[in-house]
């Protein structure tokens, strides 16, 4: 019985270990003021990335800069945006459009999958069902 319970214990701190967004969501104004950069762009290709000696393996997505809302970044302009492969993993999708919150690490632009970054109403919009209502006539 002592041996299922220490096992038990393993698994479930494993689990909370592997789980998403464990910590308190930042708002989206203080997430701006700590971005390097918050901007509306569209992803135009994602390109896989091996694991290095800082980083775990994941994606790189070009992302074109649609319009600026903070920081640096500039319409027009297109920003490589690093996706580890791990837990905290933004997935985005070629030809989808985002707001997007850039985090500055160790030299990658990074986006917080437990921030504020999401896709467009636009985006998530054409992704839905077109539901038809049922006059009864």
């Amino acid at each position: 019985m002592k041996k299922l319970a220490i096992a038990l214990m393993f698994c479930l701190s494993a689990a909370t270990g592997f789980s998403q967004c464990t910590t308190n969501r930042v708002s989206a104004r203080k997430e701006m003021h700590m971005a390097s950069a918050v901007f509306v762009g569209t992803v135009t290709e994602a390109q896989p990335v091996p694991e290095a000696w800082d980083f775990l393996d994941g994606v790189n997505y070009t992302v074109r800069v649609d319009s600026k809302i903070h920081g640096k970044t500039q319409p027009n302009t297109e920003v490589t945006v690093f996706s580890e492969n791990s837990n905290r993993f933004f997935a985005m999708y070629v030809g989808q459009q985002y707001v997007l919150y850039l985090q500055p690490q160790y030299g990658r632009n990074q986006v917080d999958n437990c921030g504020n970054s999401h896709e467009t109403d636009e985006a998530a919009s054409a992704k839905q069902p077109n539901l038809v209502a049922d006059k009864g006539y």
